[in-house]
């Protein structure tokens, strides 16, 4: 057949055009709409934060990620990560990142998107993801970054974790006071619990904020309490009056997760800083002031590309928001 030979449809243009240039060969993406707010902070990491056309991050939930990424403000914001398929459309992306539970990945695929669902539960699930991001993303900068962040992450799971022979404090995560839930064992919060040399005191209770009574944390009776950025304060648990009850709160172990670009304790790069964080809880029963926010700007440095002031760093690591 001659290539001059009139196509028969457009099936056929995109079927050659398909050949003529393999994926290999394609451009790298350069226009990308992520729908998972974790996954913005990995675009970020990865050099691409100035390609995001669409993202489910405001500007008032994230102040910091748009303080490290002030482009975002021209970003097409949705409102949730349900994406809606024609306002995906009309942003015309090369590249598009959805929850695996907002199933939407299939219907974007049928529309001619590159739809790519991401999630994990795990560390090293988490690694998969920013070295397959960065596949993706198809760039030197993406892969050096995500090289050197399995390489500094990997590092840091090789360094002994320093606590009491025999003696591992339970540490309970609260997600939130209003309802109140907790989070439990099969996730990346109990995972970072065990790695800095505690116990998830969430016995028997199974994934992320999971609803609990006050009551409930009494019996488990943790040795340190770790409330999530977000999480509000314990005068909203309807069980307020049981709080001073608990002998973390009575001992002085209660601690604010940090957060920053995004929150430390859930699935981003931040998870590295977390990791330092809660074992010097989990060792020490406090927070090496000075040491971690020295920690806080060599990671935005190297990672973000971002230099901190100390009173940044401090404010992040007392899950504040920017100036």
């Amino acid at each position: 057949m001659s290539c001059r030979a009139p196509f028969r449809s457009l099936l056929a243009l995109l079927a050659l055009a398909a050949v003529s240039c393999p994926a290999s060969a394609r451009p790298a993406p350069a226009r990308i709409v992520d729908g998972w707010y974790a996954h913005n902070a990995t675009l970020i990491m990865l050099g691409a934060s100035r390609r995001i056309v669409g993202t489910v991050v405001a500007p008032d939930r994230f102040r910091w990620m748009y303080r490290v990424a002030p482009w975002l403000a021209k970003a097409h914001l949705f409102p949730s990560m349900s994406l809606g398929a024609e306002a995906v459309l009309a942003l015309h992306p090369d590249l598009v990142f959805v929850t695996r539970q907002s199933n939407v990945a299939a219907g974007l695929r049928a529309l001619g998107l590159d739809a790519v669902p991401v999630g994990f539960t795990d560390f090293a699930g988490m690694l998969d993801t920013i070295d397959d991001t960065a596949a993706r993303l198809d760039t030197d900068e993406a892969r050096q970054q995500a090289q050197r962040y399995r390489a500094a992450f990997t590092a840091l799971l090789g360094e002994e974790t320093a606590h009491p022979v025999g003696h591992r404090p339970r540490v309970l995560h609260i997600a939130a006071f209003d309802p109140l839930t907790v989070d439990g064992d099969r996730t990346i919060i109990d995972e970072w619990i065990r790695h800095a040399g505690g116990v998830n005191a969430a016995e028997g209770l199974h994934g992320n904020k999971r609803p609990v009574s006050i009551e409930q944390i009494l019996a488990w009776s943790p040795d340190v309490i770790i409330l999530g950025a977000d999480a509000g304060m314990p005068d909203r648990s309807g069980g307020a009056g049981l709080w001073d009850r608990l002998a973390a709160v009575r001992n002085g172990q209660v601690f604010r997760n940090p957060a920053g670009v995004f929150n430390w304790d859930r699935y981003s790069p931040e998870l590295l800083l977390q990791l330092s964080w809660a074992r010097q809880i989990v060792a020490t029963g406090r927070i090496d002031r000075p040491d971690m926010i020295d920690r806080i700007r060599k990671f935005y440095r190297s990672f973000y590309d971002v230099a901190l002031t100390p009173d940044d760093a401090g404010r992040i690591l007392d899950a504040m928001p920017p100036r």
